[in-house]
């Protein structure tokens, strides 16, 4: 039995032709997730019933998944952070974030890693951020993330899930 806590790390790469995972080791951190911001939810799903006429008792059942969400902030948001993952362009000489309102499409490849129990890989996710946060004492700014896993191709599986204890060390 796992049980799964904590947010070890994220990471990201370019997602491959072939469909398949990256190898960790050629994925990089995505930067600081801030602390108790992630999340992962499971939509319940459809189901359709088929019944006779009269009859309550439904004589075929068909059901659909519901889709899977991840959600993280990140803490240590800088201008090309920004251009990544929301659109615009950082400045050549001046390094600032240049943003015209056109948000954009990114797709990445993602490795979710709890510090204990199931971990995710996502070959293929749509990734959109937003930036959010109070501007006072207490509180950070943060761009906050949604990942949707996406099919990364016929045959291919759009999440893997396996325990952080059967990872390679190293």
């Amino acid at each position: 039995m796992a049980y799964t806590f904590g947010l070890a790390k994220i990471l990201v790469a370019e997602v491959l032709a072939t469909g398949l995972m990256p190898e960790a080791s050629s994925m990089t951190k995505i930067g600081e997730v801030f602390e108790d911001s992630g999340s992962l939810e499971q939509e319940e799903g459809e189901s359709t019933e088929f019944k006779e006429e009269g009859n309550p008792i439904p004589k075929v059942v068909i059901t659909k998944a519901g889709k899977i969400t991840f959600k993280f902030n990140i803490m240590n948001v800088d201008p090309k952070m920004m251009a990544d993952y929301i659109g615009g362009s950082v400045g050549v000489t001046s390094k600032e974030w240049e943003f015209d309102g056109k948000t954009k499409t990114v797709e990445k490849a993602l490795f979710i890693q709890p510090e204990q129990g199931v971990y995710f890989k996502i070959p293929r996710a749509s990734i959109s951020a937003v930036l959010s946060g109070e501007m006072n004492q207490s509180n950070l700014l943060t761009m906050n993330f949604t990942v949707t896993p996406l099919s990364p191709g016929d045959g291919k599986q759009s999440v893997l899930a396996g325990l952080v204890s059967e990872l390679p060390t190293g």
